[in-house]
């Protein structure tokens, strides 16, 4: 079949070179190393992308896929060091000097509630950056976190102590002045939450795991999500939220300070999407390193 016509392979005479040509939403089965050192299988949605220089006319895109199917074979898990050998394979197989790899997963963890102790596992989506371009490597760790945060203005107006018995309205006229002036300043009328979508990307110098990531995001927020609760916990978890309100703007700011206390990341990228719940729309708040250059 040497004499098919290979189109691919001509030249191409128009001058421009194009930053990323090659293949997405692959799927592809690999695993992962958890921090207590036992392993999971996941299944990854891949991105492979090599740059291609102005004379050539397309890439040979089996050859993606080739490399992707010896990567399996000979790394049978997926972590930084194994990113950079694929990485490598791609330059070398496909003469590009600059290659991009992304691997995106779901990563389950055992969610513990926090009065029944009741287990589920919850899903994170993370994902695996490899980017090889004028000649440095980067390795990026992405961390989806949902939360839930409690609005600190709703719950400012809605304390019983910014009430006076002077404007209480008609439905509390039936507290009297002594029972009036028993209530605690904590107890309010509630106060509107959110459904945080948290996500972080990290460029890493060292091994960050996964759990620890998600760990540090979720203390950011009013309170974390679980997968099971049941009443006692729901109470906590509401209570909780109650007593930590934070904006959009806070969440974002205190993980800021949770990223840039960690050793292992050089730079980053944060974003904190809040679902609202009384507005028809999203409040979202974008954050990054001085040095962050990545899309």
């Amino acid at each position: 079949m040497s004499n098919l016509p290979d189109v691919q392979n001509r030249l191409d005479n128009r001058g421009i070179s194009l930053e990323r040509v090659g293949l997405t939403n692959v799927k592809f089965p690999t695993s992962i190393l958890r921090k207590d050192g036992t392993s999971s299988n996941i299944s990854a949605k891949v991105k492979l992308f090599a740059n291609l220089p102005e004379e050539a006319k397309g890439h040979n895109l089996s050859r993606f896929s080739e490399v992707l199917v010896e990567f399996g074979e000979v790394h049978q898990v997926l972590s930084s060091d194994t990113m950079l050998k694929l990485l490598e394979r791609m330059q070398e197989r496909l003469g590009s000097k600059d290659v991009y790899a992304r691997f995106e997963f779901d990563y389950y963890i055992n969610k513990e509630a926090p009065v029944s102790k009741k287990v589920a596992p919850q899903a994170f989506v993370c994902a695996f950056t490899g980017i090889k371009k004028n000649g440095d490597t980067h390795f990026i760790l992405e961390v989806n976190v949902i939360a839930a945060s409690l609005c600190p203005c709703s719950k400012e107006m809605s304390l019983l102590e910014n009430l006076t018995e002077e404007n209480l309205n008609e439905k509390y006229s039936n507290l009297t002045s002594p029972e009036f002036k028993l209530i605690n300043k904590k107890v309010g009328m509630g106060a509107h939450n959110q459904r945080s979508l948290i996500k972080v990307e990290l460029l890493l110098n060292d091994v960050l795991w996964i759990e620890d990531v998600i760990k540090f995001v979720e203390e950011q927020a009013s309170a974390p999500t679980y997968p099971i609760l049941k009443r006692p916990d729901e109470r906590y978890v509401t209570i909780l939220a109650y007593e930590n309100p934070k904006f959009s703007e806070d969440i974002a700011r205190d993980i800021q300070h949770a990223i840039e206390s960690r050793t292992e990341v050089k730079e980053w990228m944060l974003k904190v999407e809040n679902e609202e719940s009384i507005h028809p729309f999203n409040v979202t708040v974008v954050q990054k390193s001085a040095g962050w250059k990545f899309n």
